[in-house]
């Protein structure tokens, strides 16, 4: 079997590992990014690449993907639109992050995308919805057994559909969106909005505090009603085999998967209840990775 570079870009660090879909991850780690400006990243992608010729040696490599946060233009491959974790980032290619003289072959795609096709993939399922529900909401959809773009590159962003006319302002730009209520950046922003004792405060200590402190808690729930709301409405357009939840806040326990699927249930279509797996991520805060090597394994 041929082995892939897998890179999954986050607003903190780059996860990276190689494998295949056969034999999975054969390595697994990450790198912090320890400065959020254009030439840190290029430092990080560096690392990534030192680290592999270390312990791998990259004429091993037949290829590698990799999975960035933002919208990509389907005609110039940039980053497009509005970036707000990684704002030196729109208007750049991933191509860039990997020197020429390596050689190597570089495929890049939208890292929500990625996660729902490695759950596709490996699920067997050839319709699916992923979700990730971190700092912000990503959601990536595969149909037919591949990513859909849409007709610009735009598609799948579940997160910037409107809940609340002229509700909360999201980073977006726009107001009501889902990600500013059901996001940890959404209800953390919303929470300094009653009080700056919530200000900066991380996921771990808000979950601490859902059980004791009321203003949280409704806010969590809050989140979680929308999110199941908008799910349940895109169960009924698009019937996909399956709806696949992901994300590092998925991992610390925002929202439960049992919470998850009695809420979307609730806003189903009666013949959508039992046709439509509601899952976790197989893969966990690996998805991302695997997805970028599973999206250069198809051109094999």
């Amino acid at each position: 079997m041929l082995t892939f570079l897998g890179i999954d870009i986050g607003g903190s660090g780059f996860k990276f590992g190689w494998g295949n879909s056969r034999s999975g991850l054969q390595y697994f780690s990450s790198l912090p990014l320890v400065e959020k400006n254009l030439a840190a990243f290029h430092k990080v992608a560096q690392a990534v690449l030192d680290e592999a010729e270390r312990r791998l040696g990259l004429e091993k490599l037949s290829g590698i993907g990799i999975g960035t946060p933002g919208t990509i233009d389907a005609h110039s491959g940039l980053i497009t639109g509005i970036n707000p974790n990684l704002p030196f980032w729109v208007g750049r290619s991933p191509l860039e992050l990997i020197p020429a003289e390596t050689g190597l072959n570089v495929r890049y795609d939208n890292d929500a995308n990625l996660m729902a096709l490695a759950e596709a993939k490996t699920s067997g399922l050839r319709n699916v919805l992923g979700i990730t529900v971190g700092s912000g909401i990503g959601s990536g959809l595969v149909i037919d057994g591949k990513i859909f773009h849409g007709a610009h590159g735009f598609a799948g962003e579940l997160g910037h559909i409107c809940m609340v006319k002229s509700g909360a302002l999201c980073n977006c730009g726009l107001q009501g969106c889902l990600e500013a209520y059901s996001s940890v950046d959404g209800i953390r922003n919303r929470l300094e909005e009653q009080s700056p004792r919530f200000k900066g405060m991380d996921l771990s200590k808000l979950l601490s505090l859902r059980d004791s402190d009321p203003v949280v808690r409704d806010h969590i729930a809050e989140g979680l009603r929308m999110l199941c709301l908008s799910v349940s409405q895109v169960i009924n357009y698009l019937d996909p085999e399956a709806v696949i939840f992901g994300g590092g806040a998925m991992d610390l326990g925002l929202y439960s998967l049992s919470e998850l699927s009695s809420g979307i249930a609730a806003n189903l279509a009666p013949l959508n209840r039992e046709a439509t797996l509601i899952k976790a991520a197989h893969y966990g805060n690996r998805a991302g990775v695997m997805g970028a090597i599973m999206l250069f394994e198809s051109d094999f």
